[in-house]
């Protein structure tokens, strides 16, 4: 036989389901003992067995496992998974970072957990500072990391926020300086990283589910409902998206997070419906989906078993680079607007007010390299992302 008709041969797998005889009891003398030692053993054998041809039986478990042992083998992968995972956890811990409250306290004999989440009416214009020095005998208290005392109580004098004004980083109190208003920058920056993914994972959720359920639409069902998604993929194209975004901020009377949300995740789910489409017209040129057809299954069977897993990989991969997306479009927004909405901590607000205060570099050196620090992880998850999951691209992947 010539080498080029040898193939590898497909691995089988055997349910060995046979009970070995006692040979050395030939008369069938009963042993209680051995026979239950013997009933376990065969019964490992069987089960061994058959989570081996569940193994084999099952490709897209097998896939799954496939991608996520290489995904967890990339070594950018891994940096970038454990940065993220230090930035969820200051976005979780946020408030026991940095507040104006306390984590826990004893006041005026009153026991207050998580004031600095709940907002107990009755601490309200006080903080930390204030609760120390106003306290009565036994009371105590568990502050935060850093104690935004400055001004977030919203209560401080002119001269207090002048006197605490653009304070240099490795100030007494303020690690990372403070801002014009007197505010805390390490603050600011904890907090900024809670909006940042929130704003990021609520577009991109959103733009993922309407790009695969467009996509999947136009490619399946063709005719019509392809031309519609096609024109419309068209038209959201040719408009800036960040443009789009400052102008609606413009045209609604109060905007909100949530309008700027909804206006990223309406114009942003193109190249994902793109990439869906795309890939639901491969998959029903298949044979798979012909024999599935051919054998009489419904369509929606067919789109939902044969068709949208092989959308599975895009969209993860889509959702991880949007996500990255989303974080820089916010926070171009707030630098350019000037101001963040709802009032709420962002990083592009706080880089924008040095443009009015060029010597204060901390505005830029320490929002700046959060955000650097996401995008760069974000898109290394990406990048390992699509290598696992496109067979095309996964000898790329670094060991």
């Amino acid at each position: 036989m010539s080498g080029d008709d040898q193939s590898t041969p497909e691995p089988g797998v055997a349910i060995d389901l046979s009970r070995r005889k006692d040979r050395s009891n030939p008369l069938g003398i009963e042993r209680t003992s051995l026979d239950a030692g013997r009933e376990s053993g065969n019964l490992d054998v069987v089960r061994r067995s058959v989570v081996g041809a569940e193994r084999v039986a099952a490709p897209y478990v097998t896939m799954t496992r496939i991608a996520l042992t290489r995904l967890t083998r990339d070594r950018l992968a891994r940096a970038g998974g454990l940065l993220l995972a230090w930035l969820a956890l200051v976005c979780v811990f946020a408030d026991v970072l940095a507040s104006d409250l306390p984590v826990v306290c004893r006041f005026h004999g009153a026991v207050y957990v998580l004031p600095n989440i709940t907002r107990p009416s009755e601490l309200a214009g006080t903080d930390c500072a204030r609760m120390q020095r106003d306290q009565s005998p036994g009371d105590w208290m568990i502050q935060p990391l850093v104690a935004d005392t400055s001004a977030a109580s919203g209560s401080a004098s002119d001269g207090q926020v002048a006197a605490e004004a653009l304070l240099a980083p490795l100030s007494r109190g303020h690690p990372f300086g403070t801002d014009a208003n007197g505010n805390d920058v390490f603050a600011r920056v904890v907090h900024g990283t809670r909006t940042a993914f929130g704003v990021g994972l609520g577009a991109s959720a959103l733009l993922v589910a309407i790009g695969v359920v467009l996509g999947a639409l136009a490619g399946f069902a063709g005719g019509i409902v392809d031309a519609l998604v096609a024109r419309a993929v068209e038209s959201l194209t040719a408009i800036p998206t960040l443009l789009l975004v400052l102008v609606v901020g413009a045209l609604v009377p109060n905007p909100t997070r949530v309008t700027l949300l909804l206006t990223i995740a309406l114009t942003r789910w193109t190249e994902l419906a793109r990439l869906v489409r795309a890939e639901v017209l491969s998959a029903l040129g298949s044979d798979y989906v012909a024999a599935a057809r051919a054998l009489g299954a419904p369509l929606w069977r067919v789109l939902w078993r044969h068709v949208l897993p092989n959308a599975i990989g895009p969209a993860i991969v889509g959702a991880t680079f949007a996500v990255a997306w989303v974080v820089l479009v916010e926070a171009s927004v707030d630098f350019l607007r000037g101001g963040s909405l709802d009032g709420a901590a962002s990083w592009g607000q706080l880089m924008g007010e040095a443009r009015t205060h060029d010597h204060a570099w901390w505005l830029v050196v320490f929002p700046g390299s959060a955000l650097l620090a996401t995008l760069i992880a974000l898109n290394m998850v990406g990048e390992a992302a699509r290598n696992a999951l496109d067979p095309r691209l996964r000898g790329g992947v670094s060991g």
